[in-house]
């Protein structure tokens, strides 16, 4: 009995680990430039620039991600919330000195 019961927790742990998002789980303008990245441990950063504006960034994740679940923020700051694989995906757009900064956060439900 405890073997089944150790075969069914050790099976279902792998399986939540491995339907979880992590940061390539989430696309990249092509000219993407990194600045930082935190992979290794939940809430999952990647932070970087794009020389696109900022409506062509949030174009680019409309036709990447679909529809936003929430979207906050104006044209010069905005914010979009996704929910990928039981996870929440931030992704911060900051219009500044001519191109657009871009945070991604990946945080666990």
């Amino acid at each position: 009995m405890n073997k089944i019961i150790m075969t069914t927790l050790i099976t279902l742990t792998f399986t939540a680990f491995s339907s979880v998002a992590d940061l390539s789980s989430v696309p990249l303008p092509n000219d993407f430039k990194p600045t930082l990245q935190v992979a290794n441990d939940y809430p999952l950063v990647q932070t970087g620039y794009s020389g696109q504006s900022i409506a062509e960034v949030n174009d680019f994740y409309l036709q990447a991600l679909g529809k936003p679940d929430l979207t906050t923020g104006d044209n010069i700051r905005r914010t979009l919330f996704y929910t990928v694989d039981n996870t929440t995906v931030r992704i911060s757009l900051f219009a500044h000195d001519y191109r657009t900064e871009i945070a991604i956060m990946i945080t666990q439900f």
